[in-house]
């Protein structure tokens, strides 16, 4: 048989284990029991030492990145810009040029009469069709009637036409170019102005020392290149035709209106 204190001690530890495992507060036997576990459960494990943080390394600087020339490329744009539009509208050199002379902004052609009869429609005019050396044949009208038969003003004969003049009508019938002549100042005396015999038709009539390309008809409108040069367009004491004193010549001589000395030409 055991000891009445024994059998209280081991009643006492089966109650605080029993109280631990359902986790009951402990009696007063269970808390003697356990005080002294209890107070080294509660001082904390200390903690694991940290480690000591390695210091990050340094990332390497990237490559500073190229410098971008866009805004050059964007500043460069609009003067590019303002160059086009300036080429756009600047006409052709030659037509520009300040030294070129009048005389060579008109287109004055050799020419043969190919067709002419009497306008239907005004008593003044003839109306004629001109070979000026293109592909086809320029239709003209002329204020002859008054000074030239049909038989005089006929097929095959030589003629000077400007011929880079726009197209006008007269009397309802285009006109595309205009055959020179010299006219007294009276207006009564007409005389057509005559290439030499040999000169080619289609050929330019030019004067000796002057040179220039022709203006197109816009041009020749616009900045009224034909009014400027009749103004001093007339035949010498030689009845040559001559612009400021300088003759106009072809390939085989002078253009001439014959019997009709000092005689402005238009």
């Amino acid at each position: 048989t055991m000891s009445l204190p024994k059998s209280r001690k081991l009643l006492d530890e089966l109650i605080k284990d029993l109280e631990v495992s359902l986790g009951l507060p402990l009696s007063k036997a269970g808390e003697a029991k356990a005080a002294p576990s209890q107070q080294s459960a509660a001082q904390p494990t200390p903690a694991p030492a940290k480690a000591a943080k390695a210091p990050a390394e340094a990332k390497p600087k990237a490559d500073a990145a190229p410098k971008s020339d866009k805004p050059k490329e964007e500043a460069a744009k609009p003067e590019k810009k303002a160059e086009k539009k300036a080429e756009n509208k600047a006409p052709p050199a030659e037509t520009e040029a300040a030294d070129q002379a009048e005389f060579t902004k008109l287109e004055l052609k050799v020419g043969v009469l190919t067709k002419t009869w009497a306008h239907p429609e005004s008593e003044k005019l003839f109306c004629e069709e001109i070979d000026v050396g293109e592909a086809a044949p320029r239709s003209v009208a002329s204020g002859l009637r008054a000074f030239y038969t049909i038989d005089e003003f006929c097929a095959g004969k030589k003629v000077v036409v400007v011929t880079n003049l726009k197209p006008a009508k007269m009397a309802g019938f285009e006109s595309q170019g205009m055959v020179m002549a010299a006219t007294s100042p009276d207006h009564t005396k007409v005389r057509l102005l005559e290439p030499p015999a040999g000169a080619k038709v289609g050929e330019r009539v030019v004067i000796e020392g002057l040179s220039g390309e022709p203006y197109n008809p816009n041009q020749v409108q616009k900045k009224k290149v034909l009014p400027a040069v009749l103004a001093d367009l007339k035949t010498n004491g030689d009845c040559a035709a001559c612009w400021q004193g300088k003759v106009l010549v072809t390939s085989a001589g002078p253009v001439t209106a014959p019997g009709m000395p000092d005689t402005p030409i238009s």
